[in-house]
């Protein structure tokens, strides 16, 4: 089981100043840019972390046009695949990232159209206490 993000820019942020801002939001310091027909523009960025391999790319989903970014979190072999565990790091990884004024959508199944999911943004909320800092929303 993995865990993919979409994530919407802010202000003209292009791929590689995304992930130039990622260690400071989830800790992740070497990232590699690597190229692959596979990917738009035919280039991504990897990382490995606590037993997690982490891609960020430009997104390519038909259903979530308005987001501009996909990061996905996949356990390195031999690091098991537990659906809870991965759901929960997602969530993580989403939060911080809405705390540095992203949107982010959690999509329940990435590969299937219309699965649902949840959308992560910052509470415009003055004086919200840390557990309220995010909003989720169910779609």
């Amino acid at each position: 089981m993995n865990g993919n993000l979409l994530i919407k820019k802010t202000d003209s942020q292009s791929l590689d100043m995304f992930v130039a801002t990622l260690p400071d939001v989830i800790g992740c310091q070497k990232w590699e840019e690597r190229h692959s027909s596979n990917y738009v523009e035919e280039r991504y960025f990897r990382c490995f972390v606590l037993g997690l391999e982490i891609t960020v790319a430009i997104a390519d989903d038909a259903e979530f046009k308005n987001y501009d970014f996909w990061l996905c979190l996949l356990p390195e072999p031999g690091c098991g695949h537990h659906t809870n565990l991965m759901d929960g790091i997602a969530d993580c990884v989403a939060r911080k990232l809405a705390q540095h004024g992203h949107e982010v959508v959690r999509s329940y199944d990435i590969g299937r159209s219309g699965s649902g999911g949840m959308v992560y943004r910052l509470n415009p909320a003055e004086g919200a206490k840390p557990r309220e800092r995010v909003v989720i929303e169910e779609f």
